[in-house]
């Protein structure tokens, strides 16, 4: 008769895991990485979705500042006009002529003759920029004819300038959608911008310096 040692493990006591068990375990685990995943994916999309917003509400503080820099420093003189000289300042709802020191160049000194202008391209619209050095005897069109355009900024579904302004003292100020041949500086200039989805950016409205305070100097 043999005799069974009572601490020796049976063979299905040493037995492993079974199949099914095995297979049960590998659908948990890759249940398990799928969630894993998709969770990490809809946190990748939320850190690129706020890393947009970011650089665009960058983007437009940085536009927005330097439109307000630069058309801030608006002077009042005079150029050659068609029948005589006329104040350097100028401009409709897609583009505006003005007079002032250029932001980039301030360091060598000098004023500039300033346009910027919206353009259309296969993003939408853009600013363009075109400027050169002051010279009272050449007109608009003689001083900027052979200046190439610098993009400003591109993208935009939006860009409208509007002058706040009164052709005499006996008129009350209004906004207008161009100022054009006129013997006065407008009051303020607004500029309007919405991205290419529509979101209106922040309203810029400049003063602008008034003929008055020049005309003893002049």
């Amino acid at each position: 008769m043999r005799i069974t040692n009572p601490r020796q493990p049976s063979y299905q006591q040493q037995a492993g895991f079974t199949l099914l068990e095995m297979m049960v375990a590998f659908s948990l685990l890759a249940l398990l990485f799928l969630a894993l995943f998709s969770s990490f994916n809809t946190i990748g999309r939320g850190w690129e979705a706020a890393d947009r917003q970011l650089l665009k509400t960058e983007d437009t503080r940085l536009i927005s500042e330097f439109l307000r820099n630069q058309l801030s420093q608006t002077i009042v003189v005079q150029i050659k006009g068609e029948t005589g000289p006329v104040y350097a300042f100028e401009g409709t709802d897609h583009y505006v002529r003005y007079a002032a020191p250029l932001q980039p160049l301030q360091h060598q000194g000098g004023i500039y003759l300033i346009e910027l202008a919206v353009k259309r391209d296969q993003d939408g619209r853009k600013i363009e920029m075109r400027y050169a050095p002051y010279r009272p005897e050449l007109s608009w069109d003689e001083a900027l004819k052979s200046v190439e355009p610098v993009l400003v900024y591109s993208g935009l579904g939006l860009v409208h300038f509007d002058y706040y302004a009164a052709e005499s003292d006996q008129d009350e100020p209004r906004w207008e959608s161009e100022w054009l041949d006129q013997p006065v500086y407008p009051l303020l200039m607004r500029v309007m911008i919405e991205g290419k989805d529509r979101r209106a950016w922040p309203t810029l409205i400049v003063d602008l310096p008034q003929v008055d305070e020049y005309v003893g100097a002049s």
